[in-house]
C-alpha cells in the first residue's frame, strides 16, 4: 500500500490521520502532518446547549410613530409668557428651573423657534399650562373617494 501523502511504500499497518477533515492512510513520516483518527472530531468542543441553539426569537411589535402626534397650538409663545409673568417669574428663574437657558425661553416666548417636545414638557409641568392639542383623525381624511389620505390632500399646491 503506498503513502496518500507522499506516495511511499508503506511497510505494514498503515497509520489513519485527519488532514483538514479528510481521513488518510499514511506512513509513520507522513502521520505527523494530521491528527489520529480517534482523536479527530467533526463537531468543535464549544457545542451550544440545545435548549439555546434551537430558541426562536419572536419580534417586538413595531410601535406606530403617529400614535402619540400632537400639534403645538398656534400661540404658545404668548401662553408661556403670560403664565411666567402671572407667577411673578423672570426669564432667568424660569430657565434654572427647568434647566435651559434665559436666552432660549425669550425665543419660546418671540416664537423664532419651535418647541422640542422635552422644553415643551419641562415648561407644561412647571407653568402649569398646555401647549398641545391633539391630531384628531377627522382632521387629515381623505378627498372622500376612499382612496385615504394623498400628499395633495394635505400640502398646497402652487400654480404658474
Amino acid at each position: 500500500m503506498q503513502c496518500e501523502i507522499c506516495g511511499a511504500e508503506i511497510p505494514g499497518q498503515p497509520t489513519r490521520v485527519v488532514v483538514d477533515g479528510s481521513a488518510l492512510e499514511v506512513c509513520k513520516n507522513c502521520a505527523r502532518f494530521g491528527k489520529s483518527e480517534d482523536k479527530w472530531s467533526p463537531v468543535t468542543r464549544k457545542v451550544v446547549p440545545v435548549e439555546r441553539a434551537f430558541a426562536v426569537r419572536r419580534p417586538k411589535p413595531r410601535r406606530d410613530p403617529f400614535k402619540d402626534l400632537v400639534d403645538i397650538i398656534p400661540d404658545y409663545g404668548n401662553i408661556v409668557k403670560e403664565a411666567r409673568e402671572g407667577m411673578n417669574m423672570t426669564l432667568e428663574e424660569l430657565g434654572v428651573r427647568i434647566k435651559e437657558k434665559a436666552s432660549l425661553i425669550k425665543k419660546i416666548e418671540r416664537q423664532d423657534i419651535v418647541l422640542e417636545d422635552s422644553i415643551r414638557k419641562k415648561l407644561e409641568k412647571e407653568l402649569n399650562i398646555k401647549l398641545t392639542d391633539e391630531v384628531k383623525e377627522e382632521r387629515w381624511k381623505s378627498g372622500g373617494d376612499g382612496r385615504g389620505l394623498t400628499l395633495g390632500d394635505i400640502a398646497s399646491i402652487k400654480k404658474k
